[in-house]
């Protein structure tokens, strides 16, 4: 074989060479552009808008036919921290069981039918009161009804702050609501929220606080709120009063 002859065959399996290799690249790039659309189609399905996700979110807590809570609310008086109350509850269709601390005093009451019982702290019987009117004062509002916090007449200065992974996965946001609660728009003002929303169910599930005292502006108010088994069928039972 002539040395032009060894130099065709050579070029010649380089030819064949090249073209499978273009059929690689090719497969490459198709794979990497439908790996790239199957992105782009994931983050626009679950793209954030803050603006539609909060209040739906806030729409969706505040809807719920019943719930378990912790909240703990603390007075900042001259740089000093006092707690105020740190109960927890269980809610369901306007009825409810809280236990804890509320100014200073130890409570376990229980709210059935319009009937409230409450526990002595001494001698551990059960007293009863019929008639709940006393808890439908706006003081005891949060410890009761803590969702009601949630609710507000505007939302301002939106702020997105990301996805925390975490036992449950969390859409994260600030904002300063105009608030409708009463025992919060008398007593104190500039509020500003932090919520942690369920990825998944678009409910806030933990609730963070901040607010400045009117008439005390360097008096603060600071409450954390956890919320849990949204919608699960609760067991409150008037309690035995023998």
């Amino acid at each position: 074989m002539t040395y032009l002859e060894k130099v065709g065959e050579g070029s010649g399996r380089l030819a064949l060479k090249y073209k499978f290799n273009w059929k690689t690249v090719v497969v490459i790039i198709l794979v990497s552009i439908l790996s790239m659309a199957g992105k782009v189609y994931y983050e626009w399905v679950n793209r954030v808008i803050p603006e539609e996700l909060l209040p739906q979110a806030i729409e969706r807590t505040t809807s719920v036919k019943s719930y378990r809570y912790h909240v703990g609310l603390k007075l900042k008086v001259n740089g000093d921290d006092r707690l105020l109350s740190k109960v927890k509850g269980e809610r369901q269709n306007g009825q409810f069981h809280l236990q804890g601390e509320i100014a200073g005093q130890e409570v376990d009451v229980i709210y059935v039918n319009n009937k409230v019982y409450m526990k002595d702290a001494v001698s551990g019987r059960w007293m009863v009161n019929h008639g709940g009117d006393i808890f439908q004062q706006d003081l005891f509002m949060i410890e009761v009804n803590p969702v009601a916090s949630l609710e507000y007449e505007a939302l301002n200065n939106i702020n997105y702050l990301g996805i925390e992974k975490g036992k449950v996965d969390a859409y994260v946001m600030e904002y300063t609501p105009v608030v409708v609660n009463q025992m919060l728009a008398t007593y104190w003002r500039n509020f500003k929220y932090k919520v942690w929303i369920e990825k998944r169910f678009k409910r806030i599930f933990k609730l963070e606080v901040f607010a400045d005292h009117k008439d005390v502006p360097q008096n603060g108010l600071h409450m954390q709120l956890i919320l849990y088994d949204f919608n699960k069928k609760l067991n409150i039972q008037a309690p035995s009063t023998q």
